[in-house]
């Protein structure tokens, strides 16, 4: 049986420039401690936690995103409800949002961008191009 991965084609939510590169998202980042720029690559596979970078990040340490094409922040005024951190945000291509915690470790992200649950199953069935709308 072979099995089927949702990849999420993302996008700035600034410039609407891809930011998804194969089976990774890729954005610049920041990181206070210690002091660092440079790139980060989550994976895009729906449900996977996985990323990648040269950045030290410690566990529970945050990060400030941006998009790697116009420098746009990609941070959120809102907190994550699981552990307070400040939120990031990209769309997805085919319409809606992924929302992130900006804190290594942390678990809390939301799909979004639409207020009712049929919008919200429209969203996902276009994301993985099933021909029930």
């Amino acid at each position: 049986m072979s099995q089927h991965l949702l990849i999420l084609e993302t996008e700035c939510p600034a410039c609407r420039a891809p930011l998804t590169e194969g089976e990774s998202v890729h954005l610049d980042a920041h990181v206070d401690e210690p002091n660092q720029d440079g790139a980060i690559f989550l994976s895009a596979v729906f449900g996977d936690h996985t990323l990648t970078t040269d950045l030290e990040i410690a566990a529970g340490a945050t990060a400030e995103f941006r998009c790697p094409h116009c420098d746009a922040s990609l941070m959120l005024r809102h907190l994550c409800p699981l552990c307070g951190a400040a939120m990031a945000s990209i769309n997805i291509a085919s319409g809606g949002y992924l929302e992130f915690c900006s804190r290594r470790g942390c678990r809390g992200h939301a799909l979004g961008g639409f207020g009712d649950i049929d919008q919200m199953m429209s969203l996902v069935n276009r994301m993985l191009k099933t021909p029930h709308d």
